[in-house]
């Protein structure tokens, strides 16, 4: 009778393994981050919408501009303004106390009661933490020239996008 012999795997075949783990696990990574971006940015339109259109309804609601209803001229101001925020810290770095903090709450609690809307799937801001935040320039000086406008931060304290202008409402429509 012959005897069997087990052989091992060669270093060869072992490296040839581990190069397509590796290649298969980049190519994982890559997909994963790729799908984890367009996950954030779906939540922050799905998101910025809701805030968008409870904003419209409270004006329509109440024939008031957002400076009435908010009862702010810059909330924005509060999250990205060097004197509110000298670190330029990001807002979701910023304790929850933080005037950025309380008047995005505030304005969330006041934007909903006048549109009947509940809006508190907004508290924790945007995927990365950061609140939403509103200018609210109707009005601004007398004249009705300046719309309201919605930003999303895209880093840094100073680093923000426009989403949206808000329609002009109340005496300025």
């Amino acid at each position: 009778m012959q005897s069997m012999r087990h052989r091992g795997f060669t270093i060869v075949e072992l490296l040839i393994v581990v190069v397509v783990i590796g290649i298969l696990a980049a190519i994982t990574i890559v997909a994963y981050n790729g799908v984890t971006s367009q996950a954030n940015e779906a939540k922050r339109e799905s998101d910025m919408n809701l805030y968008y259109k409870a904003i419209v309804q409270a004006q329509t609601l109440t024939g008031k501009n957002l400076r009435s209803i908010t009862g702010s001229s810059y909330s924005a101001g509060q999250c990205i303004s060097a004197s509110a925020n000298p670190s330029s810290a990001e807002p979701k770095d910023l304790a929850k106390t933080h005037t950025c903090w309380t008047r995005y709450y505030d304005n969330l609690d006041k934007i909903g009661t006048a549109a009947g809307m509940d809006l508190s799937a907004l508290r924790g801001g945007d995927a990365r933490g950061n609140p939403y935040i509103l200018d609210e320039n109707e009005g601004e000086g007398g004249n009705c020239t300046n719309q309201d406008s919605m930003f999303y931060l895209t880093g840094s304290g100073v680093g923000y996008g426009l989403f949206r202008a808000i329609p002009l409402s109340g005496d300025c429509s």
